[in-house]
């Protein structure tokens, strides 16, 4: 219960006026004084008990938020068992996905810059129509929707479209759309004209970059490309009149390619690869030489009009 201490400095009338404003008791202030010590006792005995009832009311309430905190304990418990057999039925994860601060899926996941990367080098893509491919599991496909009025990605394995589209229910990103599709030879424009494309992680699991560029080139004036690229000094080979470098591809691995190899053109010529599809502007967002998986790139290509 407050307590409540009269200093001798104190005029009554500004300690009776302090109750009022404080409890909403005590006389009016344009009252005259008349009996300030019998008074005072008064507002002192109705603020005691008001009080006691807000105590009784404090008490209450802080019973009420402990049954809601044990009963959110209570479905936060059901909610990850729900949600980890989920994930269980579906594995093995390449992606870690992240839900009410529990990571599930694959142990771990790691912070990317390539959405900021993407929708700041291309800001049309904000409410507009974003390709896609490789789109792998879906995790930063429900990421893209959150900003683009549709997105559209096209995965080449049947289980890979069956976790994502287990993803876009879990997040509701109704506005993205999934499509089991052989990215190294299907004709791309059949799914329309987009604002963007963002390819991330495929290109360098294809055995024919060229042909694959020229397609999207076809269908969006603007690409975000996150790549790797081989390097001058190693063992380089020439294929679609690009320099580059052969890599075996295990088609049993899900981030790996569905052929038996992949073609790394090197940074001059990815670059080249580019410029001759059509993309006249070329703009380097990161360069990663040493990265542990090999040199690897962040570019973002505008075509000519």
């Amino acid at each position: 219960m407050p307590r409540f201490s009269i200093r001798r400095t104190l005029a009554v009338g500004n300690l009776r006026a302090f109750l009022r404003l404080e409890v909403g008791v005590g006389q009016d202030a344009s009252a005259p004084s008349c009996g300030g010590a019998e008074n005072l006792a008064d507002g002192l005995q109705k603020a005691r008990r008001t009080s006691q009832k807000r105590a009784k009311r404090i008490r209450a309430l802080k019973a009420e938020l402990a049954e809601l905190g044990a009963a959110r304990a209570g479905d936060a418990r059901l909610l990850d068992y729900l949600l980890s057999d989920a994930f269980d039925r579906r594995a093995p994860w390449v992606t870690g996905i992240q839900v009410a601060g529990k990571t599930y899926g694959r142990g771990s996941r790691h912070a990317s810059p390539r959405l900021g990367e993407f929708f700041r080098a291309f800001p049309e893509s904000s409410r507009g129509r974003v390709l896609e491919p490789g789109s792998l599991e879906g995790a930063m496909t429900v990421e893209l929707a959150k900003r683009a009025r549709e997105v559209v990605g096209l995965e080449a394995r049947p289980e890979s479209v069956e976790r994502a589209e287990f993803l876009k229910g879990l997040f509701g990103a109704r506005n993205a759309a999934f499509h089991l599709t052989n990215l190294e030879e299907d004709d791309l424009s059949s799914y329309g004209a987009f604002d963007a494309v963002f390819c991330c992680g495929l290109l360098y699991h294809l055995p024919n970059p060229r042909a694959f560029v020229e397609r999207l080139a076809a269908v969006s004036p603007n690409l975000y490309l996150d790549t790797q690229y081989a390097r001058p000094e190693w063992d380089l080979s020439r294929r679609e009149g690009l320099w580059g470098w052969v890599r075996r591809e295990d088609a049993a691995d899900p981030q790996s390619g569905v052929s038996g190899t992949a073609f790394w053109p090197t940074l001059d010529e990815l670059q080249r690869l580019l410029s001759e599809s059509g993309y006249g502007h070329i703009e380097t967002l990161s360069l990663l030489p040493d990265n542990r998986h090999g040199p690897r790139v962040h570019l973002a290509a505008r075509r000519r009009p």
